[in-house]
C-alpha cells in the first residue's frame, strides 16, 4: 500500500507518493497566481488550491494504481497563517486574505490595548502581528459583514482539504496554533481570546494531534479523482513544523533551517517558548507535529527571494546557459564563488523584515563595494546576508533560553554545498542535508502511515523514510574571520534604518 503526502503553499502545491518502505514512487506539482486587488492586500482564490489539491491526488492515485500499489491514506503539510470563511455547506465565502496582506494591521493596535501583547504572546505563543486569522475574521465582521454573517467556520487550509474530502471540517493543533485563537498549553481554543474577540468557538473547527485519522475519502469524492475506496485521510499539520518533521527532528534542541523563498528557522522545545525577549523580537511558538513538543520559529522573507531577484535582474547570461544546457541557473550562479569573508555587509530586507526586526517597512541595504568586486563575490555577499540573518536569529534564540543545535537544512536552498557550508562557517555549527526533498511531503506521508497502522510510531516512520546526505562541519579558521563581519552586520540595520524611513 502506498502513501501520499500534500504541502499546500502560497503558491504551488506539491505532492509525493511512496512506498510504506519509504521509496518514492511520484510527484506532482501545481502552481497558482496570488492578486493584490489594492497596495498592501495580498488574496488567493481557495477554489484554485483546491483545484490543485485534486489534481494532484488524481495523478499520484492514477500512478498508484499502475504500480499495482495502491493508495492507503494521505496528510496534508500546510501553510499556517491563512484561513477562509466557509458556510454550512461548505462554501467558501470569500478570497483568502494571505499571510503578507497587511489590511488587519489597526487590529493589532486594539489587541494591545485590550489585552496586551505579552498576554496574547502567553496565551498562543504568537506575537502581535497582523497576519493571523482570527484578525482576518474580525476583520471581514467590520469590512464585509455580509460575508462575517453567512460563514459557519473559518478553515485553515488543511481543514478545507479535509472537510471537502471526508466531509468533517476537523484542524490539528500545529495549524491551530497559527490562528491566535488557540491556548498552546490546554492545547484547546481559548476562551479567553474568543470571549475578548465576541467569536464563539465553533467558528473554529475540532482540533487533533497530527496522525489522527479524520476519515475517508467519500465514496463520491473518491470516484471523482479515481482514488480507490476506503483512503485513509489523517490530520498532518503547518508546514514549517512539518518540514522540521520531515527532516527527522523529534528532540528538544533540535533545528531546522529551511530556505526556500523565505528562509525559516525552527527550533524544537520542550514546552512553549513564550519569553519577553522572544515576544520583541517576533518569535512565534506552537504545538509541534509529534508528541508533546513545541516549536519555536524564526521568519525571513528575504530568503532565496534575494537571490532570485539577482539572477532576474542580473543573471541573463547564467539563465540563457543554463537553458541551452539543460541546467539551472542557480548553480551556475553559485558555482565559482569567492572563499571566505567578502567584507561586503549586505542586509536581506528586500520585503522588509520578520524576526528579530518585525520591521515591514525596513529595506534592503549593500555597502563595501569596490570596482574590484566581481559578480560572484556579490552573489557571495548576498549569501553571507542572508545568513548573517539567521545568525542573528540563533544569537537572539539562545540568549533568551533557546538551546539550538546542529542545523538540518531542508528547502531549495539545501541543494547547494555552497550555501551549506557557509552557514556552517558563519553559524559555527554542523549542518547536515537529507537526502529526501520537499520535508513537508515526507512528514505527511509519515504521519499518514503512522494514522493508517502502517507504522507503529512516528520514529518507526522517520526511520524509512529521512536519511542524512551531506555533513557540512564549521571550519574553524573561516568562522572566526565571518565573527568579525558578523559583530558589524550586528549595528548594520540601526544604521541604515533611518535612511529608508518615510520611503
Amino acid at each position: 500500500m502506498s502513501l501520499a503526502g500534500l504541502d499546500v503553499g502560497t503558491s504551488t502545491c506539491k505532492g509525493l507518493l511512496f512506498s510504506a518502505g519509504g521509496r518514492r514512487l511520484a510527484a506532482a506539482h501545481v502552481e497558482y497566481p496570488l492578486s493584490f486587488p489594492q497596495v498592501g492586500w495580498v488574496e488567493l482564490d481557495a477554489d484554485l488550491v483546491w483545484q490543485a489539491v485534486q489534481t494532484i491526488l488524481g495523478r499520484l492515485a492514477h500512478r498508484a494504481a499502475e504500480i499495482g500499489d495502491p493508495l492507503r491514506a494521505v496528510a496534508f503539510s500546510a501553510s499556517g497563517d491563512e484561513a477562509v470563511p466557509v458556510d454550512t455547506t461548505g462554501r467558501v465565502l470569500d478570497s483568502c486574505i494571505m499571510s503578507m496582506d497587511s489590511r488587519t494591521a489597526d487590529l493589532v493596535a486594539w489587541w494591545d490595548s485590550e489585552i496586551g501583547g505579552e498576554r496574547v504572546h502567553e496565551l498562543t505563543g504568537l506575537p502581535l502581528a497582523p497576519n493571523w486569522p482570527l484578525l482576518r475574521l474580525m476583520w471581514l465582521r467590520s469590512h464585509k459583514p455580509q460575508v462575517f454573517s453567512a460563514a459557519s467556520q473559518m478553515l485553515c487550509w488543511e481543514d478545507l482539504m479535509l472537510a471537502r474530502l471526508t466531509g468533517q471540517a476537523v484542524t490539528d493543533h500545529s495549524l491551530a496554533s497559527r490562528t491566535m485563537a488557540f491556548d498552546i498549553r490546554r492545547r484547546e481554543w481559548s476562551k479567553e481570546i474568543l470571549d475578548r474577540a465576541l467569536i464563539p468557538s465553533t467558528m473554529f473547527p475540532r482540533s487533533v494531534p497530527p496522525g489522527t485519522v479524520v476519515g475517508e475519502v467519500s465514496a463520491a469524492k473518491a470516484g471523482q479523482l479515481g482514488l480507490n475506496r476506503g483512503v485513509l485521510v489523517v490530520a498532518g499539520g503547518f508546514d514549517q513544523a512539518m518540514a522540521a518533521l520531515g527532516a527527522g527532528l523529534l528532540t528538544p534542541g533540535d533545528a531546522v533551517v529551511g530556505t526556500g523563498t523565505w528562509e525559516a528557522l525552527t527550533v524544537l522545545t520542550p514546552s512553549p517558548t513564550v519569553t519577553p525577549l522572544l515576544r520583541a523580537g517576533g518569535y512565534s511558538c506552537g504545538c509541534y507535529v509529534a508528541g508533546d513538543a513545541y516549536y519555536c520559529m524564526a521568519t525571513n522573507p528575504g530568503g532565496g527571494s534575494v537571490l532570485r531577484w539577482f539572477r532576474d535582474t542580473f543573471g541573463q547570461q547564467e539563465v540563457e546557459t543554463a537553458r541551452q544546457g539543460g541546467t539551472d541557473a542557480f548553480d551556475i550562479l553559485l558555482r565559482q564563488l569567492p572563499d571566505g569573508p567578502t567584507g561586503m555587509l549586505v542586509l536581506p530586507h528586500f520585503e522588509g523584515s520578520y524576526t528579530p526586526w518585525m520591521d515591514p517597512g525596513s529595506a534592503g541595504a549593500i555597502v563595501g563595494l569596490r570596482l574590484s568586486t566581481t559578480k560572484a563575490g556579490f552573489v557571495k555577499a548576498l549569501l553571507e546576508g542572508i545568513t548573517f540573518e539567521l545568525m542573528e536569529n540563533i544569537t537572539r534564540m539562545q540568549a533568551a533560553g533557546v538551546a539550538v543545535g546542529e542545523l538540518r537544512a531542508t528547502g531549495g536552498g539545501a541543494r547547494s554545498p555552497v550555501w551549506l557550508q557557509l552557514k556552517a562557517d558563519i553559524t559555527g555549527r554542523r549542518v547536515t542535508g537529507v537526502a529526501m526533498e520537499e520535508a513537508g511531503c515526507v512528514a505527511a506521508a509519515c504521519l499518514a502511515g503512522v494514522g493508517a497502522g502502517v507504522f507503529r510510531s512516528i520514529e518507526e516512520a522517520l526511520a524509512r523514510f529521512v536519511r542524512i546526505a551531506e555533513i557540512y562541519e564549521p571550519r574553524p579558521e573561516v568562522h572566526e574571520a565571518y565573527l568579525g563581519l558578523f559583530a558589524r552586520y550586528r549595528g548594520f540595520y540601526q544604521a541604515v534604518r533611518p535612511l529608508v524611513a518615510g520611503r
